[in-house]
């Protein structure tokens, strides 16, 4: 990891938001496996999706720093920070 990323990137953050993942899915593996309703499923399977789209927000924001610092690198930084802008957006 580079100094820069060290700026932007909290490792212990997302470890601890992935384990808490991890937690969660083995959880649902649990209800499914007990038969528990749907309903009550589908509530941690949200639950999950939200966790996961925040680990994916964090790391979409180290990537979109990363890009801006290596774009201060570059000749024409404004189109290297659009440039970075579309690859996360696709």
């Amino acid at each position: 990891m580079t100094p820069e990323q060290q700026l932007y990137w909290d490792v212990d953050d997302i470890l601890r938001r992935l384990r808490r993942i991890e937690g969660q899915v083995r959880g649902v593996q649990a209800m499914i496996q007990a038969q528990q309703p749907c309903q009550s499923v589908l509530v941690q399977v949200a639950a999950i999706e939200g966790a996961i789209k925040q680990v994916s927000r964090i790391v979409s924001a180290c990537s979109v720093a990363e890009q801006v610092m290596l774009a201060n690198r570059e000749d024409n930084p404004v189109e290297a920070v659009k440039q970075a802008l579309q690859q996360l957006i696709g």
